[in-house]
């Protein structure tokens, strides 16, 4: 990439191309530069620092994801919309894994997701005061599926995951379903 062509969206574009090819934890500025073709001081003209770097690519991974999974979809339809992306992108899900700078996860690109999340659980008839932990039970639940899977944690058994994955969902459904407040005491 010629030194004309850098900007903020070109280098997140270039950051997103290193964690594809060589996996989140090799993003550093000295890479990013090597792979564009700068100094690295260069980069500082465009990024603040390497934690406003992992933050654009966080934000452009929370655009990607809400893109794939699309406008109002069901719980199933939004879990199954998450796995795809994280099959056909492991490294940029990895990404999203990671701890999220807080002006980040409170962000358009974030809140694009949390309103998804929270969408998908309009087939349910949870109060509102139940919304946060019905998206925070709903969240851990997939991403914890996701992170167990993309490491392999599953490969000890000959089974699909598939039928593994469509339970997790259906205990999701049912617990919605059955969702009664408790008291915090």
């Amino acid at each position: 990439m010629p030194r004309a062509n850098l900007s903020p969206d070109a280098l997140t574009r270039a950051a997103l191309d290193l964690i594809d090819a060589d996996g989140p934890d090799a993003l550093s500025m000295s890479a990013l530069a090597r792979r564009v073709g700068v100094q690295t001081a260069s980069l500082y003209a465009h990024v603040r620092d390497l934690a406003a770097l992992r933050s654009a690519v966080q934000a452009a991974v929370f655009h990607e994801l809400a893109d794939a999974i699309g406008d109002a979809p069901t719980l199933r339809e939004l879990a199954n919309a998450q796995r795809a992306y994280a099959f056909a992108h492991p490294a940029r899900w990895a990404m999203i894994s990671q701890p999220v700078d807080r002006n980040e996860i409170t962000g358009p690109a974030a809140s694009r997701i949390s309103a998804l999340v929270v969408g998908s659980l309009g087939d349910y008839a949870l109060p509102e005061s139940e919304t946060v932990h019905a998206v925070r039970f709903a969240s851990a639940t997939i991403a914890g599926y996701l992170a167990l899977e993309s490491a392999a944690s599953f490969a000890h058994r000959d089974e699909a995951t598939d039928t593994s994955w469509n339970r997790a969902l259906d205990a999701l459904d049912r617990a919605f379903r059955t969702w009664t407040p408790k008291d915090p005491s």
